[in-house]
């Protein structure tokens, strides 16, 4: 594969984007005129002399009033002309499609739309006419027809996905064979899925207009949903533009579906966090399973391998275990609620199966029938648990075949106690999503989506195509295509929900797309990624100010100024809003403790010292409360007090680095020099360790450390008449210590 030679090819389509058509001539040419057998040449050459003749009588002065809807014509033809060579030239030279295009042209059938509706329905009435038919042929029949089909549907995916464009009535007849109550749902997802995978890597106007008219019109959820995810993932920038939106148009004044395409967007969001979900469940949850997995399965309940001495040295093990073990799984049912991926990490493991090397089969709904389930499908369908978890098991269709492979491995090697528990239906099971939730429009889209990142994460050839899921690629709502319309709207809430789940980076690429005028939303969502991720807490106060502005002192607002302005050193402005904070909520402990803390920066040592005997009285055991009631008592100069508050910080459990040198300050000022360089010295040392500093201490940096700390902590320096020398002798004793340690 000539990545240059594909790269020629969206540089052209670039250009006619642009309407400009010499130029994209100027490029596709040399490909052209080294490639002369190619399919579509011809229609180039064409192009290009029409062209040149244009320019001809265009310098002869000849006047010509169809000269510009002859250009557009041109325009469009060669649009077509760069796309289709490119799918040739995919076929030809990519693996992903090479592979497709091979499989496609395995099956001697016609295409045409006429075969397609006569395949996809006479499967449908030949699977009705097998009931008629005695016990001892269905089977055999079923099998040999469910095996043809299959063969044809995948070899019609395939031809899809490498398809050339399609007319307007190819669409037009592809879309009404899908619509069809005489098809097979799941055919009808499959050729849904292909169309997908063809207008993203080929942008196709006319299959794109067929994937909206089928999730228009659809009455199957499964199959709406899915078509959903397919022009939703197909739509493009700069790419008939006009004519997409045109089509999206009457959909994107629907509040239903611009609430679904929020919700899809949430929903790749959380796909593309399945690593860290399965290294969540790993780190949290794996363990306590494992640990507990002493406890055995049998028809009476859970009775441990060791029971008898368990219950002579410990009778409440058990009970402890099980409450151990059920709050893990609760825990994973609450993250899969939530949206979270939480199968990902253990089936990703298990697509290594043969099956998963044809393209087709990652985009078949599951179903026992798959001709290469043949070998174990009989002893699915007796074992009731392995049917059950099959129906409503919470599984995407990629990890049910997953599992259904794995048992095909393994199903001779199971115990034959535990194969009669489990036809009897004993094994214990966990209602993890009810049967409703299951049917709704969420599930299932989550499900397809799930079925398509493990396709895009693990398919052989993934990396050859292009990947919605992609950090550039996934943010589909940020699309120029949408501005202006109701899914614009919805890009704040989208940024909140960013923010919440700190996507620094997607939140990153959201952010021009934020509308902000008078926006309160729009501010506080702005205003809370300079804050937490790129931490330019200016900027970060200016948003919260005009979120504050237009709200009327909302208390998000506030609290973002507050923390924003403490954080950019304005302390009169934290004052302000932490105050406001405190009146509003008295009781909030964060509110009354940043009160205290700017009050006590701001030297009203006197306010601070009010609030903050009001906490330790209410919560005697926070270290917090008694760190800064520590720092104001000794700026009222009551040292004394402040020392048997750190002396009880630096013996307890929450000691940390700032209470060595706070503590070193205190006894500074009550002119303890040993004490306090002692424990500058042990603040510095932690300090270095921490930046993995290894080598000895120098005076250079036990100096830089010291330096920063005397000069943020300047005004309590002051307080006490210190002076710039006493400072550089302090360090140098400081280094004395480590030293001659």
């Amino acid at each position: 594969m000539d990545k240059n030679e594909l790269k020629q090819f969206s540089v052209a389509l670039r250009l006619v984007e642009g309407k400009d058509l010499g130029a994209a001539l100027d490029i596709i040419l040399p490909y052209v005129e080294s490639h002369p057998y190619v399919p579509y040449s011809e229609d180039v050459k064409d192009i290009k002399e029409n062209f040149r003749l244009m320019l001809h009588y265009m310098e002869l002065g000849v006047e010509d009033d169809m000269r510009e809807s002859m250009y557009n014509d041109m325009l469009d033809k060669l649009k077509g002309g760069i796309r289709n060579l490119r799918s040739d030239y995919r076929r030809r030279n990519v693996d992903f499609y090479k592979d497709a295009y091979s499989r496609a042209s395995v099956k001697t059938n016609s295409f045409s739309e006429k075969a397609i509706r006569m395949q996809m329905e006479d499967f449908v009435s030949d699977l009705a006419m097998l009931q008629l038919e005695s016990v001892e042929k269905r089977d055999k029949m079923a099998d040999e027809l469910y095996l043809s089909h299959y063969s044809f549907m995948q070899a019609l995916f395939c031809h899809i996905v490498v398809s050339e464009l399609w007319t307007e009535e190819q669409a037009s007849a592809i879309g009404d064979i899908i619509l069809s109550p005489t098809v097979d749902s799941g055919d009808a997802q499959v050729v849904v899925s292909a169309m997908m995978l063809s207008v993203m890597n080929n942008f196709d106007i006319n299959k794109f207009r067929v994937l909206v008219r089928i999730y228009s019109e659809a009455k199957d959820e499964a199959l709406k949903q899915k078509a959903l995810i397919a022009w939703t993932l197909s739509v493009t920038d700069g790419v008939d533009s006009a004519l997409q939106l045109q089509i999206m148009s009457p959909l994107l004044s629907r509040d239903d579906v611009v609430r679904d395409l929020l919700d899809l967007q949430k929903q790749m969001v959380f796909c593309m966090n399945a690593e860290n979900d399965n290294d969540i469940i790993q780190r949290d949850i794996m363990p306590t399973l494992v640990k507990n997995s002493n406890l055995t399965s049998y028809r009476l309940g859970i009775e441990d391998n060791d029971q008898e001495l368990r219950d002579i040295l410990d009778p409440e093990a058990d009970d402890r275990s099980m409450e151990e073990v059920e709050n893990k799984f609760q825990k994973m049912i609450e993250m899969q609620k939530s949206g979270a991926d939480i199968y990902f990490g253990g089936f990703s493991q298990m697509k290594r199966f043969s099956f998963f090397y044809s393209l087709p089969n990652w985009f078949f709904p599951f179903s026992l029938n798959h001709p290469e389930l043949h070998r174990v499908k009989d002893s699915l369908k007796r074992n009731r648990f392995l049917t059950n978890l099959m129906a409503t098991g919470p599984f995407c269709d990629s990890d049910k075949y997953s599992f259904a492979l794995a048992v095909v491995s393994v199903i001779d090697k199971i115990p034959s106690d535990m194969i009669e528990m489990m036809n009897h239906g004993e094994m214990p099971k966990q209602q993890f999503i009810s049967d409703e939730e299951m049917a709704t429009p969420a599930y299932l889209r989550r499900r397809a989506l799930q079925d398509l990142y493990r396709f895009y994460r693990l398919y052989r050839w993934h990396n050859q195509i292009y990947n919605p899921f992609d950090t550039d690629n996934v943010l589909f709502m940020a699309c120029s295509l949408f501005d202006n319309t109701a899914v614009s709207e919805k890009r704040v809430e989208l940024g909140n929900f960013l923010l919440s789940r700190r996507e620094a980076i997607l939140l990153s690429k959201l952010m021009p797309k934020l509308q902000f005028d008078g926006s309160v939303a729009g501010y506080l969502v702005k205003g809370g990624y300079y804050l937490e991720m790129s931490r330019d807490f200016v900027e970060a106060k200016e948003c919260f100010m005009k979120a504050a502005y237009f709200s009327g002192d909302d208390i998000r607002a506030l609290r973002g100024m507050a923390k924003a302005a403490f954080h950019s050193n304005d302390l009169k402005m934290a004052e302000n809003a932490y105050r406001k904070l405190y009146t509003l909520e008295p009781d909030n402990k964060s509110y009354a403790l940043h009160y205290a803390i700017v009050c006590s920066k701001m030297g009203d040592f006197e306010q601070a010292a009010k609030i903050l005997y009001e906490l330790d009285y209410k919560y005697p055991e926070s270290s917090n409360v008694k760190r800064v009631l520590a720092w104001t008592l000794m700026g009222e100069n009551k040292l004394e007090q402040a020392a048997k508050i750190y002396a009880k910080l630096l013996d307890s459990d929450t000691v940390g680095d700032m209470d060595l040198l706070n503590a070193g300050y205190c006894k500074w000022f009550m002119k303890d020099i040993s004490g306090a360089t002692t424990l500058f010295a042990e603040y510095c040392e932690n300090l270095l360790k921490s930046r993995k500093d290894s080598s000895a201490p120098d005076y250079l940096s036990i100096s830089n450390i010291l330096d920063e700390d005397f000069i943020n902590d300047g005004a309590m320096l002051n307080c006490f008449g210190i002076t710039a020398v006493e400072m550089i002798l302090i360090k140098r004793i400081t280094y004395k210590l480590t030293r001659d340690k």
